[in-house]
């Protein structure tokens, strides 16, 4: 390692991780739903929603997880994008808080509030600075 190369932030690593996380439990709930389609029902979590509920709600989630282990392999290379998407998806996570304030939204909020802050630091723009 040069004396120029910047040393990732220790907020980064902890983003990259809790999107890391995001990416597993969307793809695990995705393929649950999934599965609750199919008639494998691994508890009552989903009982009554409609198959086009099951199946756009399942797909959708596994796609989310995806792009979320695209933006922890982002994150970790120091990518601009990555700040960008992981700020974009934050601030929605936000607003979708209010919503639900009353059933964990306060905690979606000040989470996503966090992480919003911390890919906004001096040294973490520095960071996400290194490629496009």
């Amino acid at each position: 390692m040069s004396d120029t190369a910047i040393k990732r932030p220790a907020g980064v690593t902890i983003v990259g991780i809790l999107t890391a996380i995001l990416g597993v439990i969307n793809i695990v709930f995705g393929v649950w739903m999934l599965m609750y389609w199919l008639g494998i029902k691994l508890g009552t979590l989903f009982e009554g929603q409609t198959v086009f509920w099951l199946l756009f709600n399942g797909f959708l989630a596994v796609v989310m997880g995806l792009i979320y282990f695209w933006l922890t392999q982002l994150t970790f290379a120091g990518s601009q994008t990555a700040q960008v998407l992981i700020s974009v998806f934050a601030v929605i996570n936000i607003v979708f808080g209010f919503f639900h304030f009353d059933s964990g939204g306060a905690a979606q909020i000040i989470l996503n509030l966090i992480v919003v802050l911390i890919v906004n630091t001096h040294k973490a723009k520095l960071w996400f600075s290194q490629t496009a």
